[in-house]
């Protein structure tokens, strides 16, 4: 037969993108088309399933260790304990501290004594009320604390008065001292429970394996929350949490992305959640240096391309920042930022004499064991190598990068700090600060840094400091980290998590369960 030979003749004839084909009117061969049969019709794609929703809304927590906000430190307890506690301020998305269990305060002449005005009709879960007292003892509590200790570290005195307030004694004036007051409140005299009284919106119930957080029907702040119960899972550490996370037996993780970035995948719904954890660059600024030169330092803070680096190399888990100031602060003068350009830093390089031909070899260190810093320092110190400067960066264990820190051996660092929301700068930049490795001194930041802390209007000063450090540059802002709440897909909507605090406006999320939890 030739239907074979004529089949396999059009099939080359197809393949090779030149086959002739009869007029439609003609009709096809007869031996060609005799076994012809259209096409089927392409099928829908498929509707994509509905996600499966969880049965409850559970959080990691160590059964084995503390609930109590004073003691347990941030992480895994960290979460569940803020749904127990309520602070005096908290921190909106600016990081402006918004009164909660504080409803009112006022400053003497002096503004070394802030006279804080307990809310009244506040009640802990065993229905008492919240008094004076029980602040005064939190207060003295995180003043010693592993946890608050250093924010707090300018509060002298803490009293509770006959009037029912709060008197706090600084030993140098800080007007933004309720930015640094979002330190969750016990019940006076339970603070050696395992799980001291709060005034939170749930209180912990069950026991042994089947702990969990049950919505108080007192709350005094009266808000409809989205889910009635929220089961705790023992979690053992950071690493266990994440395990629980991923095999969905957490439905709620807060957690820094840079740890683990394979989190942030598919598998979940990420939700940044701001911070105030500034990385840098450190500058030796001793006599001698290259870095001595103030100019010279503002000229490498100019080179820095930051948007590149938070976008690309970050990953875009931070926030470029040319000040040591959030840039989702009012503070942060988003009018003094300078554009980037390389050529523009090149031109000025040589007008200082930086195109001699004589190479300058140049370290920048990096502790050892975060792979973004240390390829934010590979990329900036690749970007700055212009001209007489060739950087390279050197990753040392964090003992060996902290004691070259300290003996002075570097010419640049790459440093990651957590800043008080008060903004103070003093001991990364004031000539005696605890962080001020590379030795700058300068009277007018000192004098600038006082009248910050020390102003009722902060903005204008604010100003002045930061156009201040713009053109001395004792170190290089780079960027702001942020951290990551991971859902899975489709469970919670509405998060928008403040700064230290996942929970901001809970009552307006929706929680998708699969079965019914109580909720109305």
């Amino acid at each position: 037969m030739r239907r074979p030979a004529l089949a396999l003749a059009l099939l080359a004839l197809l393949a090779a993108g030149c086959a002739y084909l009869p007029e439609a009117e003609d009709g096809p061969p007869e031996e060609v088309w005799s076994d012809y049969q259209p096409p089927a019709p392409e099928e829908e794609p498929d509707t994509p399933a509905e996600p499966a929703y969880p049965a409850a809304l559970s959080l990691p927590y160590d059964k084995n260790q503390t609930l109590d906000p004073v003691t347990c430190g941030e992480g895994i307890q960290d979460t569940a304990a803020a749904l127990l506690y309520e602070p005096l301020f908290r921190l909106d998305g600016r990081f402006e501290p918004v009164p909660l269990l504080c409803e009112n305060w006022s400053w003497d002449e002096t503004g070394l004594v802030c006279t804080l005005e307990v809310r009244e009709g506040v009640t802990f879960s065993d229905g008492s009320p919240l008094t004076a007292r029980d602040v005064e003892e939190t207060l003295l509590r995180a003043v010693e604390s592993e946890r608050y200790a250093y924010r707090l570290r300018s509060v002298a005195a803490v009293a509770a008065n006959r009037a029912g307030q709060v008197v706090i004694t600084l030993s140098a004036p800080n007007r933004a001292l309720p930015a640094l007051l979002d330190v969750p409140i016990v019940k006076r005299g339970t603070a050696g429970d395992r799980v001291p009284l709060g005034t939170g919106p749930y209180v912990l119930a069950g026991e042994g394996g089947a702990e969990r957080l049950a919505a108080r029907e007192d709350w005094w702040r009266g808000k409809t929350l989205p889910v009635r119960d929220i089961p705790l899972v023992h979690a053992k550490d950071r690493d266990t949490a994440m395990h629980l996370f991923s095999t969905r037996q957490v439905e709620l993780l807060a957690a820094d992305p840079t740890d683990d970035p394979s989190l942030a995948s598919g598998q979940s719904q990420t939700t940044p959640q701001p911070t105030a954890i500034m990385q840098f660059i450190g500058f030796n600024a001793a006599e001698g240096r290259l870095f001595a030169d103030p100019a010279l330092r503002a000229l490498f803070s100019r080179g820095v391309d930051r948007e590149t680096l938070a976008f690309a190399q970050l990953a875009k888990l931070a926030t470029a920042a040319q000040f040591p100031v959030s840039p989702l602060s009012p503070l942060y003068p988003k009018e003094l930022e300078a554009a980037y350009s390389e050529e523009e830093v090149l031109s000025a390089l040589r007008a200082a004499g930086q195109n001699t031909g004589e190479i300058r070899e140049l370290t920048l260190l990096v502790a050892e064991g975060d792979g973004f810093r240390s390829a934010s320092a590979r990329f900036i110190a690749e970007r700055l190598s212009l001209l007489d400067w060739r950087i390279t960066v050197a990753e040392l264990p964090w003992e060996s990068y902290l004691a070259a820190l300290e003996a002075g051996e570097f010419d640049l660092y790459f440093g990651e700090v957590r800043l008080t929301a008060d903004w103070d700068l003093t001991d990364l930049v004031g000539t005696e600060g605890a962080l001020n490795y590379g030795g700058y001194a300068n009277e007018t930041t000192d004098i600038l840094l006082q009248l910050f802390a020390a102003a009722e209007d902060r903005a204008d000063t604010a100003r002045r400091l930061y156009s201040h450090l713009q053109s001395t540059a004792p170190l290089a802002p780079i960027c702001f980290k942020e951290y990551s709440v991971l859902t899975h897909p489709g469970v919670v909507e509405g998060l928008s998590p403040a700064p230290a605090y996942v929970f901001q406006d809970m009552d307006k999320w929706t929680v998708r369960l699969s079965a019914a939890d109580g909720t109305e």
